[in-house]
């Protein structure tokens, strides 16, 4: 059930890598152009994307970060394993809740990024995040 659960969460994270990998390359998607895309997805009051080798570094990171459900099976009892585990998971429960802060939504506060992010960006990182620990804790009790 373990590599199910790796699959899954390879997938979720992956999918995210790969839509800003299409940033990086000068897609809009799955806006109809620039202009309504940093509005969606940035939402910070800028008028053009961040440049394409940030969208690179993003869609790199959250790559390997789409492998290491991977890395972790069978070396769940590794205390390093432990450690990057919950490293990750914590990024990403940090980035979840904060989207949920009055400081936040008011420096991020174009829509329809606001909106988005209060209905599914923060909520899918905060699904990511406790994931990566479900996924340990499923891991540790089967061995």
């Amino acid at each position: 059930m373990t590599v199910v659960f790796a699959v899954l969460l390879f997938v979720g994270v992956g999918a995210i890598a790969v839509i800003h990998a299409m940033w990086g390359l000068g897609y809009n998607w799955p806006e109809a152009d620039e202009g309504a895309l940093v509005r969606a997805v940035v939402g910070d009051g800028r008028r053009r994307m961040p440049p394409a080798w940030q969208c690179h570094g993003v869609a790199a990171a959250l790559a390997l970060l789409a492998l290491w459900p991977f890395v972790m099976l069978g070396r769940a009892e590794e205390t390093w394993v432990q450690s990057v585990t919950y490293a990750i998971a914590g990024v990403f429960l940090a980035r979840g809740v904060a989207g949920f802060t009055p400081t936040w939504r008011s420096h991020f506060r174009d829509e329809p990024f606001a909106t988005r992010n209060k209905r599914y960006y923060s909520p899918y990182c905060l699904l990511m995040g406790a994931s990566f620990v479900a996924l340990l804790a499923g891991e540790l009790e089967r061995q």
